[in-house]
């Protein structure tokens, strides 16, 4: 194994990139447990404790932190985008990535559900999402096309930062004050979403760590430190969901517990992923290519799950099913739902780009020939020199 390869095993923040869409279908995943997973064992009697029966309560009641591991991703990947491409062209991929799923359910419950159109616009246009209650129709993505709008500026002064660690520090510092001075006067369920940003900061911190500190070495002290994280923000977590604990700021669950966990987690999973790559060698292997494959329309996963889940969950229980045969069923249907979508979302692009990918090879056809050509009359316009010379002599 040669030293940067080495190096590049030891730097954690390289193998979060490294298994990033790994690390997104495990978000995917853990976002459809907490809204519609069916709990399976048995409810203890009262008075007593069930492990089992804790934990997969436990599990479900914060899976919505799979939202805040997303957002760090995202922050991460748009520090890489910003600089591949134009304005225009990163705000234009950002929002075709998003548009189709969300328009396609909209429509879809617009119909199903008897929306107004004024209801419909709405909600497809996030109006209502600042207006009345940000979950009145898939609150993410409203919520994840509004950072991305306000990315460029931030990113632009973020990259003029001399020391970009205490900047994001300061970020953070200065979004916490703002929502102290806010927390009488903003909507409620605004919150859940301010809340997130801290999470998309610091995943923007990991972005720049990860292209411009490639000699950051992830010791055993480090995942220690990692794990103590985990561990606290797993605590915070249990305290505001089953407590009601505020933790400073409104909608506290969603806030400090979650963003321990997001800043935790993704690192120690990534470092789980490498050991079974390494160590378990076919099975390995299999278990991340599996967890990539619902990386890679995660977004259609998530549109997917509420309305459909909720339209089957009724019809298969009235037939007696199982709460085992149910979520077999439902986490099967989604996944075949989402994927088909996503590979005609994709076709669709295709279709729509096609032009001006004809386009683009035919101006790169023409600027080939174009130097060709002038290659051709240099060398002929040299050969003249040389004849000319030649005679000369």
């Amino acid at each position: 194994m040669d030293i940067n390869k080495d190096q590049k095993i030891k730097n954690g923040f390289q193998l979060l990139s490294r298994y990033r869409g790994a690390i997104m279908g495990i978000a995917a995943i853990w976002i459809l447990v907490f809204h519609k997973w069916i709990i399976l064992s048995a409810i203890p009697p009262e008075g007593t404790f069930d492990l089992v029966n804790f934990l997969e309560q436990y599990i479900k009641k914060i899976g919505f932190c799979g939202v805040d591991i997303f957002l760090m991703l995202s922050g991460i990947g748009l520090t890489f985008a910003i600089k591949k491409e134009s304005l225009p062209k990163f705000y234009y991929r950002r929002i075709r990535r998003i548009i189709l799923p969300f328009l396609a359910v909209a429509v879809i419950r617009w119909k199903l559900e008897k929306w107004t159109t004024q209801a419909f616009l709405g909600n497809i246009s996030g109006f209502n999402f600042y207006t009345k209650t940000i979950y009145s129709f898939l609150w993410f993505v409203p919520a994840i096309i509004t950072l991305y709008l306000l990315f460029p500026l931030y990113y632009k002064i973020f990259s003029k930062a001399k020391n970009k660690t205490m900047f994001t520090v300061g970020a953070v510092t200065l979004w916490l004050l703002v929502t102290l001075l806010v927390r009488d006067h903003m909507r409620i369920d605004l919150f859940g979403f301010t809340n997130r940003i801290p999470i998309f900061i610091i995943g923007v911190l990991f972005g720049y760590l990860t292209q411009n500190r490639k000699d950051i070495e992830f010791t055993l002290s480090t995942y220690l430190m990692l794990l103590i994280t985990l561990a606290l923000g797993l605590y915070m977590a249990y305290l505001s969901n089953y407590f009601g604990y505020g933790l400073i700021v409104p909608v506290g669950n969603c806030c400090f517990p979650n963003c321990l966990i997001a800043v935790s987690l993704p690192f120690i999973i990534a470092r789980i992923l490498y050991f079974f790559e390494r160590r378990l060698s076919v099975f390995g292997k299999a278990v991340i290519k599996v967890l990539s494959f619902f990386g890679t329309f995660s977004l259609e996963f998530y549109c997917v799950q509420e309305w459909f889940a909720g339209i089957m969950i009724p019809k298969l229980m009235s037939k007696g099913w199982s709460n085992l045969k149910i979520n077999i069923a439902i986490f099967l249907m989604i996944t075949a739902i989402s994927f088909v979508a996503s590979m005609v979302f994709k076709f669709f692009w295709k279709l729509v780009e096609m032009p001006f990918g004809r386009k683009k090879k035919a101006e790169a056809a023409a600027s080939e020939e174009k130097t060709d050509k002038a290659e051709t009359k240099s060398e002929k316009s040299t050969g003249k020199v040389e004849a000319a010379e030649q005679k000369s002599e």
